[in-house]
């Protein structure tokens, strides 16, 4: 590789990393014996010639599927791991939250941990005098910090671990969804902590599936697919991109809104009334797989009762890529539970409601039971049972899991 601009902190050309993979133990004896004669191996290419440029001070995100290459990535740039082709380097002192306190030994107290960090860091003893009490401000464990860390709970462990890496003053700061440990406060102190540190001039390389997290803290963002590097653009536009190829790829495994093909897994009940469609409608009935945030649309379900049933009421539930939930509610909150439902009658339900949640991808769950008591009878949960899109085009930009849809007054005194 050619000698690094002085304002370039990670430099990647052609990075491939492959592994030899064994289906038996005994095959590694066999494959060193056989003096490449025969193969027991075959190889799993985890990067594919992927190259980039992270200069002084950028704030990147990397984004992918499971298993699209992203710990990998991590690993190399760390020095983790040695790359099977290609090169990447670094320029600066590098600071990684990727195995929390992989590097602490559990028989040294907290304290010695830290200054033992601090020495592989680079740091003197006297520097990390002068870092100790914020540290162990930060990392919240009280009179723990001189015990054995084997007698720490996971959450303090993983605390004063993040207390040291973000204490040393990297030049970057390496991330694998560390940002999430602890409790609320300790995940806003994290988050603030590391917008002063790429204030302050830090690069950051992110890897999150949280659309919010990545749009807030980067001003770019990589997205891997199957090793190779597909996109590199705004967070805006490579969520957008990444979000439109997983609903591509669901609408050839699950028919996306279609509940026709049968795909769609119900999870538990009797069966006596069960959901038969289900779809994303637009103020005029045209159905949606994408839709606009704060946009007016309709959920509309289609129910036959199988057989006979005293009382029917149909629950839905909104989740998130994450699986949080994000709205739910029920016929029998609307005072509309239906009673005495003959064997063969069907129903069409239209929940309207406008979009105001943020941009990112979102799943429907139904459930059909008798009431809304816990005890009710359960006549059929169905998980996954529509998938659809919110795009962000034509709100201002803002961040968050909801659109409020503000307005703002300013008086002038």
């Amino acid at each position: 590789m050619k000698a690094m601009s002085s304002d370039i902190v990670i430099a990647a050309r052609g990075l491939t990393k492959s592994y030899r993979l064994f289906g038996h133990p005994g095959d590694r004896i066999k494959q060193f014996f056989s003096l490449g004669f025969r193969q027991y191996h075959h190889e799993f290419t985890a990067l594919k010639d992927i190259s980039f440029d992270i200069r002084k001070g950028e704030t990147v995100g990397i984004v992918g599927r499971n298993g699209s290459g992203k710990s990998t990535l991590l690993q190399l740039v760390c020095g983790i791991l040695r790359p099977s082709a290609g090169s990447i380097a670094t320029n600066g002192s590098l600071s990684a939250l990727l195995e929390l306190g992989a590097g602490f030994n559990p028989e040294f107290t907290g304290r010695e941990n830290v200054y033992f960090q601090g020495t592989l860091m680079g740091l003197s003893k006297s520097q990390m005098d002068g870092r100790f009490e914020e540290i162990i401000a930060f990392a919240d464990i009280g009179e723990f910090i001189d015990q054995p860390v084997r007698t720490y709970s996971s959450g303090m462990f993983v605390r004063l671990a993040f207390a040291v890496a973000v204490h040393v003053d990297p030049d970057i700061l390496v991330v694998d969804e560390a940002l999430s440990i602890g409790d609320a406060l300790f995940q806003h102190k994290s988050s603030r902590r590391v917008r002063e540190l790429t204030g302050g001039g830090t690069s950051l390389l992110l890897v999150s599936h949280d659309r919010n997290l990545v749009t807030s803290s980067c001003q770019r963002c990589i997205l891997l697919d199957n090793g190779r590097l597909t996109m590199d653009g705004t967070p805006a536009d490579v969520f957008d991109y990444y979000y439109a190829s997983i609903a591509a790829t669901g609408n050839e495994r699950i028919s996306r809104n279609r509940l026709e093909s049968g795909l769609m897994q119900v999870t538990a009940g009797t069966g006596e009334a069960r959901v038969i469609k289900i779809r994303i409608l637009d103020t005029i009935g045209n159905e949606l797989d994408m839709a606009e945030v704060g946009m007016p649309v309709a959920l509309e379900v289609h129910v036959r009762a199988n057989k006979a049933v005293p009382s029917l009421v149909l629950a839905f539930v909104i989740r998130d890529r994450l699986g949080h939930s994000v709205f739910s509610t029920n016929t029998h909150n609307f005072g509309k539970r239906l009673v005495d439902v003959p064997a063969g009658a069907g129903f069409i339900f239209r929940f309207r409601f406008r979009a105001n949640m943020g941009a990112g991808s979102y799943s429907i769950s139904t459930l059909l039971v008798s009431s809304n008591d816990r005890f009710s009878d359960n006549y059929e949960s169905r998980e996954l049972a529509c998938l659809f899109e919110l795009s962000n085009q034509s709100h201002p930009v803002f961040a968050g899991t909801a659109w409020l849809d503000p307005e703002l007054e300013i008086e002038a005194q």
